[in-house]
């Protein structure tokens, strides 16, 4: 520092001496060298300021050319996309009554069916051969009683005949009631309306009695079912909004969270929920698959940055703010608190206020208190 001191000094003097040999007016002499003496003073104290002893100038700050991105309040929803299915409120499997041979089957894979309809006949020969015989002991048995009922009324006769007329008339009555009501079991019959969706049975096989035969699906009542992590479990409710897409059938339905179940599946620690759907579409169907997007956040006055220039140092997060003082655009390292993030944004819960910029490009080698040519802006 002394050497630079010294070498300003003699230049200085060299410029004085080299000038005195010149002939000229003595008082512009004199305002030219005290003008040259007070620059090279202000440029040693510059030194003496910006070094010290065995010390160089330090160099100045780079400029860094950013793009600012202005922040508002806005409204901000956090949602949960899960996969559901649809499943039918009447889908049933209709048995037969009886077992049995398969005789006929009345319906195909598609019919829509009505309630009470015929959908297949067992083999029933030997109930209606029995039902036959009855028949016409029932025939002669009434003839009988009446006859015996008649002479009892005119005190002709044993009461022991009248009344064995009498049993036996009634035994067989009750006897083809019972094999009538066998007979009504042999045929499979449809206990709903609905649409036949598959059939289990052949004909010329054997039914047994318990064991579906046919799977009746009523379509005007779909809804999706779904299944969602226990951690959801505070923040889903019925009456919820959830947005429904089918991706195959290309339909999209908004509308409400009709059940919550409260309790936790131990097995893989998720909870069901049920939204219902509207009838009348053919084009959707049981089983098919659908995306369910329940909103589990929402707040209309959040303020919210890209994700993506959210800085992490420990457990601290930062991001730069672009300040504007007289006219210098100028970075600050802001340390934020943040909340959820949705489509690439996140919410700035603290550190952070509105009509704040925010460095959006060219953040990653900032400085603190860096100079910044701002590029562009958004708002």
């Amino acid at each position: 520092m002394i050497k630079i001191t010294t070498r300003l000094v003699l230049a200085a003097w060299a410029v004085v001496a080299l000038m005195s040999c010149r002939p000229a007016d003595p008082s512009a002499e004199l305002a030219r060298l005290e003008k040259q003496r007070d620059a090279l003073t202000a440029r040693i104290n510059l030194l003496k300021a910006g070094a010290g002893p065995g010390t160089r100038p330090a160099a100045a700050v780079p400029t860094a050319s950013v793009r600012i991105e202005s922040i508002r309040p806005g409204l901000f929803q956090h949602v949960i996309n899960i996969q559901g299915v649809l499943e039918s409120e009447k889908n049933i499997l209709v048995s037969p009554l009886s077992p049995g041979a398969v005789k006929k089957i009345h319906v195909r894979i598609g019919d829509r069916v009505t309630e009470k309809q015929l959908l297949a006949e067992l083999d029933a020969s030997v109930l209606v051969s029995s039902i036959s015989e009855v028949e016409t002991s029932l025939t002669l048995a009434r003839t009988i009683f009446e006859k015996r009922e008649r002479l009892w009324k005119k005190n002709i006769g044993s009461e022991i005949e009248y009344l064995q007329a009498k049993v036996g008339k009634e035994s067989l009555e009750k006897r083809l009631a019972t094999l009538n009501e066998q007979l009504a079991m042999t045929k499979i019959i449809a206990p709903l309306d609905g649409t036949i969706d598959d059939i289990l049975i052949k004909e010329g096989e054997t039914a047994p009695a318990g064991f579906g035969a046919f799977r009746l699906v009523q379509k005007a009542r779909l809804k999706v079912k779904a299944a969602l992590a226990e951690n959801f479990m505070t923040k889903v409710r019925r009456g919820d909004p959830v947005r429904i897409r089918i991706p195959v059938a290309d339909r999209e339905y908004e509308r409400t969270i009709e059940a919550v179940s409260q309790i936790i599946d131990p097995r893989n620690r998720t909870f069901q929920i049920e939204v219902f759907l509207p009838g009348g579409d053919d084009r959707i169907k049981p089983n098919m698959l659908a995306v369910l997007t329940i909103t589990d956040y929402r707040n209309p006055e959040a303020l919210t940055v890209p994700k993506n220039i959210v800085q992490e140092t420990g457990v601290d997060k930062f991001l730069f703010v672009a300040e504007n003082k007289n006219g210098q655009w100028i970075s600050q390292k802001r340390t934020v608190k943040i909340g959820m993030d949705a489509d690439n944004r996140v919410e700035i819960l603290e550190g952070l206020s509105s009509g704040e910029a925010v460095v959006t490009v060219g953040f990653q080698k900032l400085a603190d208190r860096q100079p910044l040519i701002v590029e562009e802006s958004v708002r």
